[in-house]
């Protein structure tokens, strides 16, 4: 197996950093130890470098989307491995001991469909119940085993009965906080990965400190802080890269299909302007450009686009943690993470580079 071959954890296999199912793109194979180099779709789990898999749990994927989970009573087997099988260990969820996946796969059934955010709850077996009440987004239905495949936040991808599923209410929130108690309910949803419940607190704090900006209202203490506001923007712009890159695993996986839907790229923007406004209110906010560069590559692919995102990046990390160029500050720990994002929208670059430059041979047949 070559570099840029499509490969697939097997069902059954749960790590820290990868489970079966998840599909990704070979990027070295070290056939002396066995194993390889393995950059996954699905960064939020994985994380965004590439990760060491052993030969035995995986298998070819040259079509998207075709997960089959491993042997299980009354299901067929694991498709062939890239080595010998080895004996796959049960999962702790009752949801994955369904039957096997059959398809055809449904993008809609019943009162669900597919990117749907939904709500699970119900689930009454010991391994199951920690589930109850994540969120997550529909993929697709199996009518076979009559369930739908969601990826949660969190867990990652399972298989639930339609009973088990709810749709997200409207969100509420809480009123008459103050400024710092809107943002404490912010930053505790955003933990617990109930990120439409943070985009509404944020946003109730930033409404409160540009009200008090009025003539008249009541002045919070933070009101004369503009880098307690850039805080407050730059935090809500990250929730809305999080949602953009939630949604964008699900398009891929539901349509194999690596394209920017029209609510990834309204997530992109949105976290563009937060971000663009935080900068503003404070331009040394290293993470705030560090932010925009993620919520400018979270839009439809083109070079200018890649250009603009590297120069977001490349000024973030000319920050240090004391204070670097123009006094931008950028966490220490955050260089990596923002080298890593850098390396990919050069990459990134190259290949629309590349897709824009004509081929002589043809401009002389034309």
């Amino acid at each position: 197996h070559q570099k840029g071959d499509r490969v697939r954890v097997q069902g059954g296999r749960n790590f820290e950093k990868f489970h079966g199912g998840m599909e990704g793109t070979v990027v070295e194979n070290n056939r002396d130890s066995r194993n390889m180099l393995v950059q996954f779709d699905d960064v939020r789990t994985s994380g965004p470098e590439p990760l060491i898999v052993a030969y035995k749990h995986l298998e070819l994927a040259p079509e998207r989307g075709g997960y089959r989970p491993g042997p299980g009573p009354g299901g067929p087997g694991p498709s062939p491995p890239l080595a010998a099988p080895s004996s796959s260990s049960s999962s702790s969820c009752a949801a994955a001991a369904a039957p096997a996946p059959q398809g055809p796969f449904l993008l809609e059934h019943g009162d669900f469909k597919s990117r749907q955010l939904v709500v699970l709850h119900g689930l009454q077996s010991a391994a199951a119940q920690e589930l109850n009440d994540k969120r997550g987004r529909l993929l697709k239905f199996d009518p076979t085993a009559e369930r739908w495949e969601l990826d949660v936040r969190g867990p990652g991808n399972k298989r639930i009965k339609p009973e088990n599923l709810r749709k997200l209410g409207k969100v509420v929130v809480e009123k008459d906080l103050s400024v710092a108690g809107f943002k404490e309910r912010g930053n505790a949803a955003f933990q617990k990965q109930e990120y439409e419940e943070a985009v509404e607190y944020y946003g109730a704090a930033i409404d409160a400190l540009e009200e008090a900006a009025e003539e008249g209202a009541e002045r919070p203490a933070e009101a004369d802080d503009p880098k307690y506001l850039a805080v407050l923007y730059s935090n809500r712009a990250q929730v809305y890269i999080t949602l953009c890159r939630e949604v964008h695993v699900v398009d891929k996986a539901a349509n194999s299909e690596d394209t920017v839907s029209k609510e990834a790229r309204t997530c992109a923007m949105k976290a563009n302007m937060d971000a663009a406004q935080a900068i503003e209110l404070d331009p040394t906010f290293g993470k705030a450009y560090y932010r925009r560069g993620c919520a400018v590559l979270g839009m439809a692919p083109s070079a200018s686009r890649s250009k603009e995102a590297i120069y977001w990046l490349e000024t973030a990390l000319s920050g240090r943690a004391s204070g670097g160029k123009d006094g931008i500050v950028l966490p220490n720990a955050m260089r990596h993470e923002v080298s890593n994002l850098l390396d990919y929208a050069k990459q990134r670059l190259d290949v629309m580079t590349e897709v824009a430059i004509p081929d002589p041979d043809a401009c002389k047949q034309q």
